[in-house]
């Protein structure tokens, strides 16, 4: 197991798509800092720090991207034969893949939440990280907690997304099928307030958990999900373990 962690480390770091993915990432952060320093009435500072300079969001679309691929890459290249002639099993090699995508999107947040800050007291001296937001939040303690959601409901996005890639044997589908299903859960979660507005049992779906980040960014929006923030914590967990599984059982019946 150790070894397959191992292997599947090296090719994470020693692939060029990698390093592009987290320049690309640091790049936007120093463009949206720069706009929001030359044109300060398109883009307010304290707005811009706080929305971490868009890299939460660039972070999401490199994992889609790795999480979509780093399964749907072994059947296309054929190397998932080489890993089960060694004898490892499938649970093995699924739960490793697993710990990777984990690892990888945790520090994508805290490289771009570490940057962010290094933007801000670089061309932002005077936003000040201390002032209140509202509902006893500063604008730092806000931050972390809006970026420690992110990742959480990041998390059960990319289960999904996983689920989905055990799907396709084409690197280029899975991560297609992986942009798109993004875009159409996020349509589909802002429409199901409506839906949980006429009938309340529909809260518990999956979908009403990937607005938890939005909720921890907007308490006021558990009067429209009608969950409080701690139990789509929960859920969000419950749900990303249940995709995770189903992900699974997907992958050990693949044929290869």
């Amino acid at each position: 197991m150790l070894q397959l962690l191992k292997q599947e480390l090296y090719k994470l770091v020693h692939k060029t798509g990698t390093w592009i993915a987290l320049g690309v990432m640091l790049g936007v952060q120093v463009l949206i800092a720069i706009l929001a320093k030359g044109v300060p009435d398109f883009l307010d500072a304290t707005n811009a720090v706080s929305g971490n300079f868009m890299g939460s969001a660039i972070a999401l679309f490199i994992m889609i991207a790795s999480a979509a691929s780093i399964i749907a890459m072994e059947f296309q290249y054929g190397t998932i034969l080489q890993l089960l002639y060694r004898k490892y099993y499938r649970s093995q090699v699924f739960i490793s893949k697993i710990i990777v995508i984990i690892g990888q999107a945790i520090c994508l947040w805290v490289i771009q939440f570490a940057f962010t800050m290094l933007l801000k007291v670089i061309m932002f001296p005077k936003v000040d990280l201390s002032q209140s937001i509202g509902h006893g939040q500063t604008l730092l303690s806000g931050m972390v907690r809006g970026n420690a959601s992110e990742l959480l409901s990041a998390m059960l996005l990319l289960s999904i997304v996983v689920l989905l890639s055990t799907l396709f044997k084409s690197n280029a589908a899975a991560i297609t099928t992986g942009y798109i299903g993004y875009f159409v859960i996020q349509i589909a979660s802002s429409m199901l307030l409506l839906v949980i507005d006429r009938w309340e049992w529909v809260k518990w779906n999956p979908l009403t958990m990937l607005l938890f980040g939005q909720q921890v960014a907007s308490p006021d929006l558990s009067k429209l999900t009608h969950l409080s923030t701690g139990v789509m914590a929960g859920g969000s967990v419950v749900y990303t373990i249940i995709f995770a599984g189903i992900a699974y059982a997907f992958f050990r019946k693949r044929s290869v």
